[in-house]
């Protein structure tokens, strides 16, 4: 963040300063103790089940420059000045919007029901060839980690990937008038959320809040390959370019080949094609790394630059994952699930387990709401029409995996059904074999992970 005085930030937040320390100035801001170094801003935010108000004398100890609290404590060290306010997290988000405005640098929002994150490492990893670009850090995209994220801008930015996540309407639209998106990505319409906002159209209606955004100066990348996303287009007054696989497209993938190393494609374009190789495997990172080609090509880079900065991509952790352990290979794609991004992924355990046994270990879904049983199924139907040898399922919902498998006709004596994770993990144990290919996947509340690190034992 631009360097400040606590005057100024205590103008921007609506600060009562009710005691000052011995520095002025601070830089840098952190909301974890545990993470803070000396002289920055620390904001104590309090949540449902903590109140960093209580932390606030770690805070002093470590030797914050200052600290925003929205009570004061009895006891006060001298160094550190004390900042009051009503709302620390408004405080916060206020001085993030105040911060982002500081900088006349493009901001591309990204999000979607699937793909928020690879997506946002690719097109950062895209730009990063020719300009100094601010990213999200992991998967800091909520009103907490937005702010937090746009507090990281400073002079040396030349432009910004931010990914917005929401659970509910009007919280895409918040988080843009914190962040003043340029640009905008929608990677696609999914089910994820579908238990508190209803609907699909919903779903699209929430996410379509970012391109109200975008000026006539402006533009969005909208996946083609699904209707939804393409009705959003006229919610924006900017350019608006689609991306996919069909012929129409603005940009386009053909000529497709994936591997366990990754994926091959040509890329077309109004200006030109490029052969592309992507260090990732999965079709559905082939149409991410379109919006990547995209955003790339309106800021001004050319093809091969753009080639390049996909060849370097590196994906935040538990996405896609090929971990080779002991000739066993294992997609790691456990960060989070939904049917779509299930099915994505089951797609990738049959390009990469070819002539090869292949194990599903799935994990239950959650926040799916009427459609829990049904979209279970249908990643069970998936699975056996992707050629998964064996499926192993962890949870209760996802027994309905198990289900639909058996249904579609998979064997009854190829499906293994546990609630616990150790009892999979056991399973698993007996059932592995040299050469399977074994893709691991759930909602981010199974902590697959936990599997993961069985295998790799």
């Amino acid at each position: 963040m631009k360097t400040m005085s606590l005057d100024e930030i205590a103008g921007v937040i609506g600060a009562r300063q009710v005691q000052k320390g011995s520095v002025n100035e601070v830089s840098s801001v952190c909301t974890d103790t545990r993470r803070l170094k000396p002289g920055e801003l620390f904001f104590a935010l309090k949540g449902e089940n903590y109140d960093a108000n209580d932390f606030v004398e770690q805070g002093k100890a470590k030797q914050a420059a200052a600290v925003v609290v929205s009570r004061v404590l009895s006891a006060v060290n001298s160094g550190t000045a004390v900042l009051q306010v009503q709302d620390s997290l408004k405080a916060l988000q206020a001085l993030a919007r105040y911060n982002r405005q500081l900088f006349n640098i493009p901001v591309i929002g990204v999000t979607g029901s699937n793909g928020k994150t690879s997506t946002k490492d690719m097109i950062a990893s895209v730009l990063g060839v020719r300009y100094k670009t601010l990213k999200t850090s992991g998967n800091y995209n909520n009103e907490i980690g937005l702010p937090l994220t746009l507090l990281s801008m400073d002079s040396s930015h030349q432009t910004a990937v931010v990914e917005m996540a929401m659970r509910g309407r009007g919280e895409i639209d918040f988080l843009c008038q914190l962040a003043r998106p340029t640009g905008a990505v929608i990677t696609c319409i999914g089910e994820a959320h579908l238990e508190l906002l209803g609907s699909r159209e919903n779903i699209a209606a929430a996410k379509g809040e970012m391109l109200q955004h975008i000026g006539p100066q402006g533009f969005a990348l909208l996946s083609g390959n699904s209707s939804l996303t393409r009705q959003l287009a006229g919610l924006t007054a900017g350019k608006v370019l689609f991306y996919g696989t069909e012929p129409q497209l603005d940009i386009r993938a053909c000529d497709i080949q994936t591997g366990s190393n990754g994926s091959k494609f040509t890329v077309i374009t109004s200006r030109g094609q490029e052969d592309i190789f992507l260090p990732i495997p999965g079709r559905h990172n082939i149409i991410n790394s379109l919006a990547a080609v995209g955003v790339g090509l309106e800021l001004g880079l050319s093809l091969p630059e753009i080639k390049a900065g996909l060849a370097e991509v590196v994906l935040t952790g538990m996405r896609m994952e090929i971990i080779k352990i002991n000739g066993i290979t294992v997609i790691n794609d456990v960060y989070n699930a939904n049917p779509d991004s299930s099915k994505a992924a089951l797609t990738t355990l049959a390009d990469l387990g070819h002539n090869r046994r292949k194990i599903a270990v799935l994990g239950s879904m959650f926040e799916l709401g009427c459609r829990a049983v049904e979209g279970h199924r249908e990643v069970g139907r998936a699975a056996f029409a992707a050629g998964t040898e064996y499926l192993v399922t962890v949870g209760e919902l996802a027994r309905q995996i198990a289900v639909g498998a058996k249904n579609a006709g998979m064997p009854a004596d190829r499906i293994f059904v546990y609630e616990d994770k150790q009892r999979a993990c056991d399973c698993l144990g007996e059932l592995c074999k040299k050469e399977d290919v074994i893709l691991v996947k759930g909602s981010r509340g199974m902590h697959m992970e936990e599997v993961v690190s069985y295998l790799a034992q």
